[in-house]
């Protein structure tokens, strides 16, 4: 008698594919995290369809017009920054640096032809929303950023992306209330320049375009020093930042908790500043985008010299170039 074997049915591994997660900011403002089963995302560039495969893309951009909410926080969050008060200058930054393309044409109308833009957090703000090997005479074209550091513009076909939250909830959201999202690498890293000047604390941080997630965990080196007195030594450093004061006048080589001239970082605008200074390695970070930034108070117009930056993150969003 014949006897039969029961073998175990063989699947394509597709159909097993892990989920990928998504972090997704809806144009109300609204962020989502979660998994997703999407495969990939169609767009209509130079007159062409193309499917990208989600594993082929970083972050995605939507250039639609701003939502009634978008064009509120734009008109306000330009007034912000162009005001005297820091730390509603740095969230508006971070605001419409998330907001992204919408925010493009309403920023340039608001420049001025005059001598003076560095440092100033509104005229480095186009920069941070849109590269310049990333521009197009059309402002209204979406941007899709890729892992071999290109980009495409064009237009998102309409679709609807489910995502699973870790609460479990399934969020439904089509691309006309998305305005950008981001798949979740592995690894990001970054060569970064950290200018004492451009990038004092007093002025704005540099931001790595990395947001952090719980799982990540933040790899860093960095060599160099700054000068935050032109000719007197004492008040140069490297990462590490002083370990006594750099002139009598000073009864401490610290300010707000950090040595003067360290290395230091925050994951958001009002968050925990902590010391990252030449080497860092450290998990459990608060979730958030990671900036860097050099020490100082408000005597920062001597500053001199830049931090040369090499940073490695895990579990982490790629949302943008370093700028």
């Amino acid at each position: 008698m014949l006897k039969r074997i029961l073998l175990p049915l063989l699947l394509p591994a597709a159909m097993f594919s892990a989920p990928t997660w998504l972090l997704i900011r809806t144009t109300d403002g609204t962020q989502v995290e979660g998994q997703s089963q999407i495969k990939s995302v169609r767009i209509t560039s130079g007159g062409r369809a193309v499917d990208l495969k989600i594993g082929q893309v970083l972050s995605i951009h939507n250039g639609a017009a701003a939502s009634e909410t978008e064009a509120g926080r734009i008109k306000s969050g330009i007034a912000a920054i162009q005001g005297q008060d820091r730390k509603a200058r740095d969230l508006a930054v971070e605001e419409l640096t998330s907001i992204g393309l919408p925010v493009m044409t309403p920023l340039i109308d608001t420049y001025k032809d005059t001598d003076q833009h560095e440092p100033r957090p509104l005229y480095r703000l186009f920069e941070r929303i849109m590269p310049s090997y990333a521009d197009d005479f059309d402002r209204g074209l979406s941007l899709i950023r890729l892992p071999n550091g290109e980009a495409m513009r064009g237009r998102l076909a309409d679709a609807t992306i489910e995502v699973k939250t870790s609460s479990g909830e399934t969020v439904k959201l089509q691309w006309a209330k998305i305005r950008t999202l981001a798949v979740r690498q592995a690894k990001v890293s970054r060569a970064m320049q950290v200018h004492s000047l451009k990038h004092s604390t007093q002025i704005e941080y540099f931001d790595t375009g990395v947001a952090l997630t719980a799982a990540s965990k933040v790899d860093s080196t960095a060599r160099g020093i700054v000068r935050l007195s032109w000719a007197t030594d004492s008040w140069a450093s490297d990462a590490n930042g002083l370990t006594k004061p750099g002139s009598p006048s000073y009864k401490s080589h610290l300010f707000e908790g950090q040595p003067f001239g360290a290395l230091v970082g925050r994951t958001a605008p009002d968050g925990e500043v902590f010391f990252v200074g030449k080497k860092f390695a450290k998990s459990g970070l608060k979730p958030g985008r990671l900036a860097l930034a050099v020490n100082d108070n408000k005597h920062w117009q001597n500053n001199l010299g830049t931090f040369f930056v090499n940073m490695t993150v895990t579990d982490a969003y790629d949302l943008g170039d370093g700028q």
